[in-house]
């Protein structure tokens, strides 16, 4: 598990930061719900499949990895992208079938990213061995900022189109 930290990291975070930033954008935007579904899924499983091949030839420009490793760092950062990036997807979706109102499902998804972006950064650290304050705070502050700019673009873009 330890060789494919980054892989694990790498894949999870955009997965999370891409898949809610979707979501974040749509709401902001005032995009309707059957929208966001399909954006949301889309991105999930296209950016996945984008991100692992990307991992994979990244990992066979190396010299000295092999093509099973290569493959395998691929497969794991797909993965990770899917487990992690279904989260946001998933807990906006949830929120606004039970409250049937984006005004409030949204800040209670936006609080269930948080939890998996700590989440995330907490396997980081872990798996790195390096301080889970501070990799919790890392990948909160990326997600969140990512996720601030893109409800912004979709208020902004909404207004003006």
């Amino acid at each position: 598990m330890k060789k494919y930290v980054s892989a694990i990291v790498y894949g999870g975070l955009d997965g999370i930061i891409t898949t809610f930033a979707v979501v974040a954008g749509s709401v902001g935007g005032n995009v309707s719900n059957i929208v966001i579904i399909i954006l949301g899924f889309s991105n999930l499983l296209a950016d996945g499949f984008s991100m692992g091949a990307g991992a994979y030839l990244s990992a066979t420009s190396d010299n000295n990895q092999s093509k099973s490793k290569a493959l395998a760092a691929g497969i794991a950062t797909f993965i990770s992208f899917n487990v992690f990036g279904l989260i946001p997807l998933g807990a906006y979706l949830i929120t606004n079938a039970l409250i049937h109102d984006k005004a409030i499902a949204f800040p209670i998804a936006f609080v269930i990213v948080g939890v998996s972006l700590a989440l995330l950064g907490w396997v980081k650290a872990n798996l790195s061995e390096q301080k889970v304050r501070t990799e919790i705070l890392r990948t909160l502050s990326i997600g969140y900022v990512a996720a601030i700019v893109a409800y912004g673009v979709g208020i902004l873009l909404n207004y003006y189109l």
